[in-house]
């Protein structure tokens, strides 16, 4: 999760660097810093997790060994007074990004730093408590050899149950307050559209802890007699919470870079395309050419063919005593060219030679 929360992030630098430096907001602004901050506790956030689990966390207390018991507990408190944080900083970055985009004035202003403030005081007062409820703190986490006590785990519950839910509360109105001032822009309706629907993923934040304040009770209940166990399962829900407002706050800055890739896939399709209709256009050139080709080949032996049908070929056609297949076979024979003869008798020159016969007798 830290992966992709830190891609988005570092995308979102990277484009308000090189694209941004020519604009009228160009570069890094506060809401960037801010957001840096928050990608920063939740690195610590999620190390300190990865270093209570390696001690036991998430498992039941029973399990977990002697030696790695007091490390386990006072991790927990380390955790969970930090990560309340992680879900709750980026709210600002919200407050930031929209403040570069709609350039609100100072009533809205005042509005949003001042909901996003008390809310940041109730978060306060949850991250101290969790240390301050034992006394001395070092009983939180060491029961067998400090003597000490610990406040009753409904205040914590009750403060755990405040925070959250005026977390929901701002989620859903950071999310939905700001759509028609966005639609009201001066630019392209996809690219209103597109802004309010990046910011609008902060309701899913707003989901993330209700169901959050869905399981408090149970959680709790089970903290007071096995304080090992559950709090691991807050803390993912928690991280999630804060990956889906970092990633409502940077969606809207990387519209240069969606539209940069988007153009070059375009081209490349592009090209590709006319690539495939010039190869296309080719084929179907070269298949007509050699189809006429082949015909004008088949038309000039049908026009030069040196041996025409019998039939036009007088001196066979007269001489009936000629066998045509002893005439072929000849021919055949042959490449030479043949000479043809006709051979004609006259009936009058027979009929005059028994005359002539007749008178000598």
């Amino acid at each position: 999760m830290f992966a992709l929360t830190a891609t988005i992030v570092l995308l979102r630098i990277f484009c308000r660097t090189l694209y941004g430096r020519n604009n009228q907001h160009g570069g890094l602004g506060l809401d960037d810093f801010i957001t840096i901050g928050c990608l920063l506790v939740y690195l610590a956030t999620c190390i300190l997790i990865t270093i209570g689990s390696h001690y036991g966390l998430g498992k039941h207390y029973d399990d977990v060994p002697d030696e790695h018991l007091e490390m386990a507990l006072k991790y927990n408190v380390i955790i969970s007074s930090v990560l309340i944080w992680a879900f709750s900083l980026p709210k600002f970055a919200i407050i930031a990004i929209l403040k570069r985009i709609l350039e609100y004035g100072l009533k809205t202003t005042i509005l949003f730093w001042g909901l996003a403030l008390t809310s940041q005081a109730c978060i306060l007062a949850t991250s101290v408590w969790w240390f301050v409820q034992c006394r001395p703190v070092e009983y939180g986490w060491n029961k067998v050899t400090i003597q000490g006590e610990c406040s009753d785990v409904s205040i914590l519950a009750n403060l755990g149950y405040l925070s959250s839910a005026y977390s929901a509360f701002l989620d859903i109105f950071f999310a939905l307050y700001p759509i028609p001032f966005i639609m009201r822009l001066n630019m392209p309706l996809r690219k209103r559209v597109a802004i309010s629907v990046a910011l609008s993923l902060s309701v899913l934040a707003c989901v993330v802890s209700i169901y959050k304040l869905a399981i408090f009770g149970q959680v709790f209940a089970i903290l007071a007699t096995d304080p090992t166990y559950p709090v691991p399962y807050l803390d993912i829900l928690g991280l999630a919470e804060g990956f889906v407002l970092l990633t409502a706050a940077s969606l809207p800055t990387l519209g240069p870079i969606y539209r940069t890739a988007r153009g070059k896939l375009s081209t490349a399709y592009g090209s590709q395309k006319d690539s495939a209709n010039q190869l296309q256009s080719g084929s179907n050139n070269l298949s007509r050419s050699t189809n006429n080709s082949k015909w004008d080949k088949l038309r000039g032996h049908r026009l030069e063919d040196p041996a025409p049908s019998t039939g036009t070929r007088p001196s066979l056609d007269d001489i009936p005593l000629v066998e045509r297949g002893e005439a072929n076979h000849r021919r055949d024979q042959s490449n030479d060219i043949h000479k043809t003869v006709e051979i004609s008798i006259s009936s009058e020159a027979l009929e005059q030679e028994p005359q002539r016969t007749k008178r000598a007798v």
